[in-house]
């Protein structure tokens, strides 16, 4: 994938950037007035229609990716789709795309499969809706009863044992290989069939929980969210980043953002029915507000903050994951995460900021104090003025 964008330095030049590729080489030449700047490590060409064309026509407009100032210069009545398509091309190009690659939309609904008549999976799906647990919870619960379902094969799951669910656990360890978050899912989707469907006493249920692993969250350096936000092409990608940032959202809680839950006036932003149904407020500050401000002037959404191009549905998650993924490989960030490492960033700052972390609890929507007690074992303005004995060798 190529890159342009206008350079930071001379508005009159643009910046082209790709994969060390020796036939990419020889196409930019032919790009007049190009150059190769050994100090950015990138191609420079005149910022003019005539090297926009060239590049597209040399490179082909599917591999093109064109930061949304360059397509706005040159092509200011451009819409809301053909901006979208040229900041962030889908990948692979339609063209290259095979008959199996094309994939109905998420909002599809699948046939009945053959799992989703048994009576068990009936019976649990009934409770999860009555007790309105989220969709997340019930796909996750009705997978992992299948999964006993085919192990058990023509016992009913009524009359396993508790020893009989051991052993299926070993097999899941041992064969499945799963890790422990993974196991964690099926336990409780065992002890909620057991306790809420079969209405069994805990003494037929309770399983102990595999030991898990503690994991550090991946945090970026202030340098590193700036890397981010400039190399994210898309000024409605860009403002999301920030606004996740800013605000330490969730992917589902920025994507189903409405325009209605902004407060200009109190300078508040609510987030409705976030993880565990609840609902909290975060600050909006002057430059989020900013940022806001000239997104709306340009994209006018009409009921969601961040919509689909071609309606107003709320942008899908994993739409935003892919972007996400791209421009973290753009701006050359080799640590790993998804866009949820914003939101770790964010706690994090803020607590090395010295920011009291009740107020980081109730931002973050934590009913714990300990899981926001995780984000002071990543603060660098303590440990990284500990004074090692090496240096008093």
């Amino acid at each position: 994938m190529t890159t342009i964008h206008i350079d930071q330095k001379d508005p009159a030049l643009l910046t082209v950037l790709f994969p060390h590729d020796p036939d990419g080489n020889d196409l930019i030449r032919e790009v007049p007035g190009r150059r190769w700047s050994y100090s950015r490590k990138c191609w420079l060409v005149p910022n003019s229609r005539e090297s926009v064309v060239k590049i597209g026509q040399l490179f082909g407009k599917d591999y093109c990716r064109f930061n949304e100032a360059v397509v706005r210069l040159y092509k200011p009545d451009a819409t809301a789709p053909e901006v979208e398509q040229a900041t962030n091309p889908v990948w692979p190009p339609l063209s290259k795309r095979t008959v199996a690659m094309h994939r109905k939309s998420f909002r599809y609904a699948p046939p009945i499969r053959e799992y989703d008549k048994h009576p068990v999976i009936i019976a649990m799906t009934n409770v999860l809706r009555v007790q309105q647990y989220s969709y997340k919870t019930l796909k996750n619960y009705k997978q992992a009863l299948i999964t006993l379902i085919r192990y058990a094969g023509a016992k009913p799951l009524d009359e396993l044992t508790k020893a009989d669910y051991q052993k299926y656990l070993l097999f899941l360890v041992e064969k499945k290989r799963y890790a422990s978050s993974t196991m964690n899912v099926h336990i409780n989707a065992w002890k909620f069939y057991q306790e809420k469907v079969l209405e069994r006493d805990k003494a037929f249920y309770d399983i102990a929980y595999p030991r898990m692993p503690v994991k550090l969250p991946t945090v970026y350096s202030v340098v590193e969210v700036k890397a981010l936000c400039a190399a994210t092409n898309s000024m409605k990608y860009r403002t999301l980043f920030r606004l996740v940032y800013a605000t330490g959202l969730r992917l589902s809680e920025v994507a189903h953002l409405r325009l209605t839950d902004l407060d200009w006036h109190r300078r508040l932003l609510t987030v409705r029915s976030g993880k565990g149904k609840k609902d909290r407020v975060v600050m909006l500050t002057d430059k989020l507000e900013a940022a806001i401000d000239l997104y709306l002037s340009r994209y006018r959404p009409t009921v969601y903050l961040f919509e689909e191009t071609e309606n107003a549905e709320p942008i899908a998650n994993r739409a935003i994951q892919q972007v996400y993924s791209d421009t973290v490989r753009f701006a050359g960030i080799q640590k790993q995460g998804g866009i949820h490492s914003l939101r770790h960033s964010f706690a994090t700052h803020l607590l090395e900021a010295g920011t009291d972390i009740r107020y980081i609890q109730e931002l973050l929507g934590h009913s714990s104090i300990l899981t926001t007690m995780r984000y002071t074992h990543v603060t660098a303005n303590k440990i990284s003025t500990i004074k090692s004995p090496l240096d008093d060798l």
